[in-house]
């Protein structure tokens, strides 16, 4: 099932209130004319070499290497520390606003200490860690500190990097986080209007120096120049954003004609062409600067299941299963008493681990983990497979059940479980099929149709392949 924007197209309305009719919305005719584009370009990228790659279900194209820490994004080991929320730019396409001097934080959770925040990369064995803002040279002093207890408490196994628009960059500063142990450090060089004086002064000091901006349409033939002075100055990687549009950037989004595209967020069509445009560029004119297109459906997929997949792995029952997406899956056989308790005993009597499997109250079902499968016998049987959504909160809701997680004696979070409605109930002849596409060896992400009998398990199974749909 593929990302269909017609789906969302009510969503959208909602999110943009007043200003939705006055958005200059993709039609039928463009859709087919950005369609064709897109191919042709992707065409080119793949045609040029063996350098293009499709990463993360194909949402991730790019050509040479990803940086660590955009691997580390894609498999869900990443936290991102917003270490204030004030920035010292103005960048016309910022989504959100960044007015205040706010406590470090990550998600729903806040930090005032970094030794908390260690505890909390620790407790959820995270592997990379990015500095944020707003502007976190704002916040220099406290970007070193948490950089300084996180190296201690992790030494080379945690990842570090972090963003800046460059503005208060000095080559002290660089000095003092290359001796402090950031790994990286990333340029949104769109905020100074393509300035590289301050990304020319970090090659050579931060292991590795990237460019990260968001593909802004206007300045395609700006950005040609720019990628052959970033290859020949030494930086590593340029990552290429697609545009969002929020509340807060939607009015000059609004004031510069983009074509909008619906989707789970509003993504701006120009800029998903204008990115891969640089990337052909680059390979067309062979250029070694590695290219990483981040589009919104690559975000929106991986970097949700990431989180979702840590606080399931945190809470997990014996007999429950973390999909590929990071919810859970609780499935169990359904069936007579006597037919409960004969798979029951066949569990037992091959040794099994207990903790893997449990018989309901009443008797009539089996809940497992999907290791357990080829101890059972299907036949007669039907089978019941429920997802558990996860939230990792600073505070109870109590809305949900929920479990609490201790980071240190001073500190705790709490993981609370959501039920996903619609419970699948598969057939006997159903059985088969839904392990070969999900659980199995070969399994593997596929565009699926909204009338399959699996298609409604696939929505927590699978990431749906392929970038955002024209229609």
């Amino acid at each position: 099932m593929k990302f269909d924007p017609s789906m969302f197209i009510e969503k959208n309305r909602r999110e943009c209130g007043d200003t939705y009719d006055a958005m200059r919305w993709l039609t039928r005719d463009q859709a087919v004319a950005a369609k064709g584009k897109r191919e042709q370009i992707l065409d080119s990228i793949f045609r040029t070499g063996d350098r293009a790659q499709w990463r993360f279900a194909q949402t991730k194209p790019h050509t040479g290497e990803l940086s660590p820490g955009c691997r580390l994004c894609g498999e869900g080991a990443w936290s991102c520390l917003f270490v204030n929320n004030l920035c010292n730019a103005s960048c016309f396409y910022c989504p959100s606003a960044q007015k205040h001097r706010s406590i470090p934080g990550t998600g729903n959770l806040e930090f005032n200490a970094p030794e908390a925040y260690a505890d909390y990369v620790s407790a959820f064995d995270i592997k990379g860690v990015s500095f944020s803002g707003g502007e976190p040279t704002l916040s220099f002093d406290r970007v070193v500190r948490f950089l300084k207890t996180l190296r201690h408490r992790s030494g080379n196994s945690l990842y570090i990097w972090m963003y800046t628009n460059g503005i208060l960059i000095t080559e002290d500063k660089l000095k003092i986080l290359r001796d402090e142990g950031l790994d990286e450090i990333r340029f949104d060089i769109g905020a100074v209007r393509y300035n590289l004086e301050k990304v020319r002064m970090a090659v050579g000091i931060i292991p590795r120096v990237t460019v990260e901006i968001p593909a802004v349409p206007e300045d395609v033939e700006t950005l040609k120049r720019v990628v052959r002075d970033l290859d020949a100055m030494g930086v590593n990687f340029l990552n290429l954003h697609q545009l969002r549009c929020t509340g807060f950037n939607r009015e000059k989004f609004i004031q510069r004609n983009y074509t909008f595209v619906h989707g789970p967020g509003v993504a701006v069509l120009e800029t998903e062409l204008a990115a891969l445009e640089i990337m052909a560029y680059t390979l067309e004119h062979r250029i070694s600067l590695p290219v990483n297109y981040c589009s919104f459906i690559y975000r929106h997929q991986f970097q949700g299941a990431g989180s979702r997949r840590r606080n399931a792995l945190m809470v997990k029952k014996g007999y429950e299963d973390v999909t590929r997406t990071g919810y859970l899956r609780s499935m169990a056989l359904l069936g007579t008493s006597e037919a409960i308790a004969n798979m029951d005993q066949r569990l037992i009597l091959a040794g099994c681990d207990p903790q893997l499997w449990q018989v309901s109250q009443n008797r009539d079902r089996l809940l497992f983990s999907s290791v357990l499968w080829e101890y059972l016998d299907f036949s007669g049987l039907s089978l019941a497979v429920r997802y558990v959504n996860t939230s990792l909160r600073q505070a109870i809701s109590y809305r949900h059940p929920f479990q609490e997680i201790r980071l240190n004696p001073r500190q705790k979070v709490f993981i609370e479980r959501q039920i996903q409605p619609g419970e699948v109930i598969l057939t006997p002849a159903m059985i088969g099929p839904f392990f070969d596409r999900f659980i199995g060896e070969t399994t593997m992400d596929a565009p699926m149709d909204k009338q399959d009998a699996l298609a409604g398990a696939a929505e927590f199974e699978h990431f749906r392949p392929g970038l955002l749909a024209y229609v």
